[in-house]
């Protein structure tokens, strides 16, 4: 009996046009190139993103079921209001898998995941006093996907992976503070050497306190006017 094998290409990693288009909406909305409650024009999208209304389409109709943008009715979509019940919710999330994947992560990772965490903490410790928010945010989100990504739970990688481009929208003005900058990396810090150690315990004990501190800062923020600095958006998105 003749048995053939597999004949299918390898997969290319590289994003197709609706990808790039989602990833371009959401990037705009996550870094604050649009402010919240600006109205969504999608013609307008696609001739700045220089692509047909279909992958706009998809694109704005996957946002919005994932929160990201919100449908007012006769109004259409808007981007979605940073609003602090919804903030407070993610935290709880935060704390409840973010020691869970602490405490994997001590039990697990490799030498070679340990190597990459170690190598997220130094990039962030580099960057403390020079960086731009943007580029903060983004060294944030890394070390904690690679604690998730060392944790071995997939459903914690994708699950945290949504909420943190949720977060990315609050963390701004929090991260302008130097000082505050400093007291978020000394606490990666202590997670990562807890996770090198295997110290299980300490590990989800350093992640709770650190998504508890980091729950304080943000919402404490949201009780406050937004800074000057931020400028005011037209009624429509503009590309990122």
């Amino acid at each position: 009996m003749n048995k053939a094998g597999w004949e299918i290409p390898g997969l290319r990693q590289q994003r197709t046009l609706n990808e790039e288009t989602y990833v371009a909406i959401l990037a705009a909305i996550c870094e604050g190139t649009v402010a919240p409650e600006t109205r969504v024009n999608q013609d307008e999208l696609a001739q700045k993103l220089g692509v047909s209304r279909q992958p706009v389409a998809q694109a704005l109709s996957l946002l919005r079921a994932q929160g990201f943008l919100r449908d007012t009715g006769r109004r259409g979509l808007i981007v979605a209001p940073i609003e602090r019940e919804f903030f407070q919710a993610a935290y709880e999330i935060r704390s409840g898998l973010d020691p869970l994947a602490a405490e994997l992560a001590a039990q697990r990772a490799s030498k070679s995941q340990i190597g990459t965490i170690r190598e997220a903490l130094e990039a962030g410790l580099d960057i403390i006093d020079s960086a731009s928010v943007k580029d903060l945010i983004e060294a944030d989100m890394r070390f904690h996907m690679c604690i998730y990504e060392a944790s071995g739970n997939p459903l914690i990688v994708q699950t945290m992976e949504l909420y943190w481009n949720h977060l990315r929208r609050a963390m701004a003005p929090v991260l302008r503070q130097q000082e505050e900058r400093k007291i978020v990396w000394q606490q990666h810090r202590s997670i990562f050497r807890t996770i090198e150690s295997a110290n299980v315990a300490l590990a989800r004990s350093a992640a709770l306190e650190h998504v508890q501190g980091a729950s304080e800062r943000v919402l404490a923020r949201m009780e406050r006017p937004l800074p000057e600095s931020i400028p005011q958006q037209p009624e429509s998105l503009r590309s990122a």
